[in-house]
């Protein structure tokens, strides 16, 4: 049960935004990047947006050194520039540990030296698919201080239908290797999955709390535009929120979506930027130093997320004279006109903006997904507001009765 307090002043925020526009087009000094340490990867998912890109594998198949090098100077520039205090670093690719073990740790090194000079501390994470972790991966990972979450879409069934190699077979053995070495060497790792329509969202909590004893996961909405004809997802979600709701919740499971969904409907921000009203902001570092806006965007096209802004002629902050980029922050701030009357506008946000791109529209769209993001806002808001109590504060009924 829910006990909230949640007065209408903590919507104002984003009504603000709504109003307010010229938001987008101001300063906002960046303290997050995604830095591809490859463009390659050692399984062949049926769903990556990243090879929907054709031009990525034009890219260096590893970060160049050379890029490697200016990141850092741009890096140290920029905290220095800013004064700030934490800076996050994502490693992504691709699968990023086919960067190498060897030159990984001389990277992680250089941050290190770096977060001690600058007294700026810096969070760094790795997404991966785990095949590549064994003992001496883990043991990095564990020394260096870097996050790991790994990619894994369920019960084998599950994942090794779309989790595939090249030649067409399961990862599940390799991956769960993986965790255990990750676990083995003190790493906990966090876990990702994308949603398979036909598949159970019941067993799916099952196996990610039960056989692995995860507490905190995700299942991601799978990236689609205007251009395509995705499955409905209604009924994986509304099935998935049950089972949590009435199950796993009371057990400390989390699953960030539906958590951030939750709390989108209680009338909070949105803490993650796949669903909910705020700035887009993400960055991106390519294997050959060019910066780009947010790296999902590849499904738009062929090309689509180039800049002409690179670590070798520009400062981390110049990525904010990019159109795209900005037209990015602009959409993520700016409601399309057909959700400015929807009842969930504040909890979906109109959607990942990478979702409501349209050759016609651009992003001036609602997500591909919106009436199955309605439907499973109407059935979570149902069960929510029945399981709540709202406590009003001493003398709010009063203060209501005077104004009126």
């Amino acid at each position: 049960m829910f006990v909230t307090h949640a007065p209408q002043q903590r919507f104002k925020a984003f009504y603000d935004c709504l109003s307010n526009n010229d938001t987008a087009t101001s300063s906002v000094v960046s303290s997050y990047i995604l830095v591809k340490l490859a463009a390659r990867c050692n399984l062949a998912c049926t769903y990556c947006y990243w090879f929907r890109d054709k031009s990525v594998l034009d890219a260096p198949k590893r970060l160049t050194l050379e890029a490697e090098d200016a990141f850092i100077t741009r890096l140290g520039e920029h905290i220095r520039q800013h004064q700030l205090k934490t800076f996050f670093i994502l490693f992504h690719g691709g699968e990023p540990l086919l960067f190498g073990a060897a030159r990984f740790e001389a990277l992680c090194a250089k941050l290190r030296d770096l977060e001690a000079a600058h007294g700026c501390q810096l969070k760094l994470a790795v997404t991966t698919n785990g095949v590549l972790v064994d003992a001496h991966w883990a043991s990095l990972l564990q020394r260096w201080n870097v996050g790991v979450t790994v990619s894994l879409d369920g019960p084998r069934a599950v994942n090794d239908s779309r989790r595939i190699g090249f030649r067409g077979q399961g990862s599940f053995d390799a991956i769960l290797a993986g965790v255990r070495q990750l676990r083995a060497a003190g790493v906990e790792p966090g876990f990702l999955s994308v949603c398979d329509p036909s598949s159970d969202p019941r067993e799916l909590v099952r196996f990610f709390a039960d056989d692995l004893g995860a507490r905190d996961f995700d299942v991601l909405v799978p990236d689609a535009t205007h251009e395509d004809t995705p499955a409905s997802i209604a009924a994986f979600y509304i099935g998935l929120f049950d089972a949590w709701w009435d199950t796993w919740l009371d057990r400390g499971v989390r699953i960030r979506l539906l958590d951030t969904l939750v709390r989108g409907l209680l009338g909070e921000e949105s803490r993650i930027e796949s669903i909910g009203f705020g700035p887009n902001t993400t960055s991106t570092l390519t294997t050959d130093g060019a910066i780009e806006p947010l790296d999902v965007l590849r499904t738009a096209g062929d090309s689509f997320t180039r800049t002409r802004i690179d670590v070798f002629h520009n400062g981390l902050q110049d990525i904010q004279s990019d159109p795209l980029w900005r037209e990015v922050l602009q959409a993520s701030l700016t409601l399309p006109k057909t959700c400015q009357s929807c009842q969930h506008r504040m909890t979906c946000g109109g959607g990942h903006v990478g979702q409501r791109w349209s050759a016609a529209r651009r992003f001036d769209n609602p997500t591909v997904y919106c009436e199955d993001i309605k439907a499973i806002l109407a059935h979570m808001s149902a069960r929510l507001f029945a399981d709540m109590t709202i406590v009003a504060p001493a003398g709010a009924l009063e203060a209501v009765r005077v104004a009126a």
